[in-house]
């Protein structure tokens, strides 16, 4: 299995145990989800992909960003927007950001870990273009721990 895989999938378990909690069921895939159930979390490389600023001599390009992004569906608006404030609220049981840097090495697969201040809401289509989510998107940059 690659790094790459390794790290989206414990980055997936970690925010998994967090909304586990949670008084309905979140949707967490370690990969892009083109057809979510809402609400619904996937993990997927970021544009770029990689942070020259963090390569250390001999790596080929540093860590890896990744997209964590959030979606709710908006036919109950109000209350789904609800669910997005929990996932960006760093108080919260539900905090995605605090959940992720709990634990900076993700059980030993990251040497470190970083994020960007999460988007505000951010509409997002469908893959038909015809309708939309609500959501939120964070930016990860995790740097893979070599041995």
């Amino acid at each position: 299995m690659s790094a790459l895989t390794t790290i989206m999938d414990e980055m997936a378990d970690t925010i998994r145990a967090v909304v586990a909690s949670a008084d309905w069921d979140i949707q967490v895939e370690p990969r892009m989800v083109l057809n979510p159930t809402t609400p619904s979390i996937d993990i997927y490389p970021g544009d770029p992909s990689r942070d020259p600023e963090t390569a250390a001599f001999g790596d080929i390009d540093g860590g890896h960003w990744f997209n964590v992004r959030a979606r709710v569906s908006p036919n109950d608006h109000e209350a789904n927007q609800e669910v997005l404030l929990a996932f960006l609220d760093d108080e919260d049981d539900l905090s995605i950001g605090a959940a992720l840097m709990d634990d900076p090495t993700l059980n030993g697969h990251a040497s470190g870990m970083g994020m960007e201040s999460p988007s505000g809401f951010v509409l997002f289509p469908t893959v038909t273009g015809t309708e939309v989510h609500i959501g939120v998107l964070w930016r990860v940059l995790v740097i893979p721990a070599r041995s």
